[in-house]
């Protein structure tokens, strides 16, 4: 099967007038990426909903193991979002530009910002409602110095424990990566052989598992767990890029096995999926996406899951934020003895809720803001593929 790189295209909407310098061709979107993104975003929701799965359909047990896996989607995001952005700006920050690397920045501020400060103030209201402002018994943090921080995007670097709505810790975390992403580029430019690349993934994973093999606490994580694995995996997915780009032709083979041994580990081996030990694979899980175009390749460019992998990220953002509206409105506690018809179509309203509001944020939020907040002339020039971005 083929493994040339995309061709590079210049849409015809983005022909410079005359006069004008060329705006630089954008890459083409790797479409199964944009799918993995909607795999990782439903990894994460099941992973919360997971025993309200069971207790509505007690035949899913087997999956349980899977399910309480789910939290590794988030490594999933943070390597995949390292590679696309090597994807789509290596060449362009491979020398120091100040205003390249602002208009970067700028751009990432639109990308992530708008549907979080949505979804902080929606948790905020819901907090303020319910009573539940302050610091929570197991220390999740909706303060005042917490708001700031989430308001800057910050709150992630300073503590450990949640603050407002639980998911954008990891926003947070991307909003380092980030700004540190201007000069992983330009590291990356230097690095020349995939070989290189891949012997400094290697080392990257082996010293994260071995911080945690070292210092893991009772709930198995390390003290600021989430700046070290994005700093880790997110740096690990712009390594992968040179990979990428020189890889062997044996290579796109291998995305469907993968697939399947990571499946297998989760629901067979109790210890993978209580750490972080799978976080190497599902980082070449996203090298190999990016090179297949075998049944995985296909399965994930379909048009369903590009479409909610363009929604992933409002999906992500608002999928806790329903918890405890649809457990008010029907607990599956107070259904667990009802015939199945009935249990399903609990199932089915919590999973339609879901989808709804991640299509309304997308729609109402997330794409109108990003469009009114993008800045930067030489970077709004180019059509960026937008669907590849991970988190953010």
């Amino acid at each position: 099967m083929p493994t040339a790189a995309p061709r590079l295209q210049l849409p015809q909407r983005d022909q410079p007038r005359t006069g004008e310098p060329a705006p630089d061709p954008a890459p083409a979107t790797i479409r199964a990426l944009t799918g993995l993104r909607a795999l990782a975003a439903l990894w994460v929701v099941a992973f919360h909903y997971r025993f309200d799965v069971v207790t509505l359909v007690p035949g899913l047990g087997p999956l349980r193991g899977l399910m309480a896996a789910g939290y590794l989607g988030v490594d999933v995001f943070f390597a995949l979002s390292g590679f696309v952005l090597a994807y789509n700006y290596a060449d362009r920050l491979a020398q120091w530009n100040l205003g390249r690397a602002r208009s970067f920045v700028q751009n990432r501020v639109a990308r992530v910002w708008p549907v979080h400060a949505v979804t902080l103030h929606l948790d905020l209201v819901q907090a303020a409602v319910v009573g539940t402002l302050g610091v929570a018994a197991d220390g999740h943090r909706r303060t005042l110095s917490a708001y700031l921080q989430n308001l800057t995007m910050t709150h992630g670097w300073w503590s450990d424990r949640p603050s407002f709505n639980a998911p954008a810790w990891s926003i947070s975390a991307e909003w380092a990566a980030y700004l540190a992403s201007p000069l992983l580029m330009l590291a990356l430019a230097r690095v020349r052989r995939p070989g290189s690349a891949a012997l400094g993934v290697l080392a990257l994973y082996v010293a994260m598992l071995v911080a945690f093999a070292l210092w893991a606490l009772p709930n198995g994580n390390v003290p600021h767990a989430g700046m070290l694995r994005v700093g880790v995996e997110f740096t690990a997915g712009v390594l992968l890029l040179r990979v990428y780009q020189r890889r062997p032709r044996w290579l796109s083979h291998l995305a469907l096995p993968l697939v399947a041994v990571i499946v297998v580990a989760v629901m067979a081996v109790p210890a993978l999926r209580h750490g972080y030990w799978l976080a190497p694979a599902l980082g070449l899980l996203v090298l190999l996406v990016a090179l297949d175009e075998g049944p995985v390749g296909w399965a994930l460019s379909t048009r369903a899951a590009v479409f909610w992998g363009e929604a992933s990220y409002a999906l992500y953002m608002s999928h806790l934020l329903l918890s405890r509206g649809l457990h008010a409105l029907v607990d599956p506690r107070d259904v667990v003895s009802s015939p199945l018809p009935v249990r399903l179509l609990v199932l089915i309203l919590y999973a339609g809720a879901l989808a709804a509001a991640a299509v309304l944020l997308r729609r109402l939020v997330e794409v109108p803001a990003r469009r009114r907040l993008r800045h930067g002339r030489a970077l709004a020039q180019r059509r960026e593929p937008e669907r590849n971005l991970a988190l953010g």
